[in-house]
């Protein structure tokens, strides 16, 4: 990882960085599970830790997922990763904390995540 920037706002922490890895292999780590546990921790049942869920991506561009840890009584808030070519071939990655809560799901959003009511 190199050039790091962090904003800090009352309602969302935002980290950017260049990684030195494509942009196909920073999203197969963000999307399957197996390799984002890796990254995200072992996703927990948020009383043994952190409980995350993918709610939705725009392919090789973004990812969120909704983040819950009953341990600190945290609510819900949504974390984005926004990741781009570089043209050395690196990843632009940007981490977006939201303070806020997470938007409710639609009532019929029994399909994949990316089924959600307009």
């Amino acid at each position: 990882m190199s050039d790091a920037n962090e904003k800090k706002t009352s309602e969302n922490i935002v980290l950017e960085y260049v990684l030195d890895s494509s942009p196909e292999k920073v999203w197969r780590a963000l999307t399957i599970p197996e390799l984002a546990a890796s990254w995200l921790g072992e996703c927990g049942d948020g009383k043994t830790g952190p409980a995350y869920e993918m709610l939705d991506t725009e392919p090789y561009s973004r990812v969120r997922y909704a983040w819950r840890d009953d341990e600190t009584n945290a609510p819900d808030t949504l974390v984005t990763f926004e990741i781009g070519p570089m043209p050395d071939g690196n990843t632009w990655f940007r981490l977006t904390h939201s303070a806020g809560t997470v938007p409710p799901a639609a009532a019929n959003s029994n399909g994949v995540p990316m089924a959600r009511a307009a």
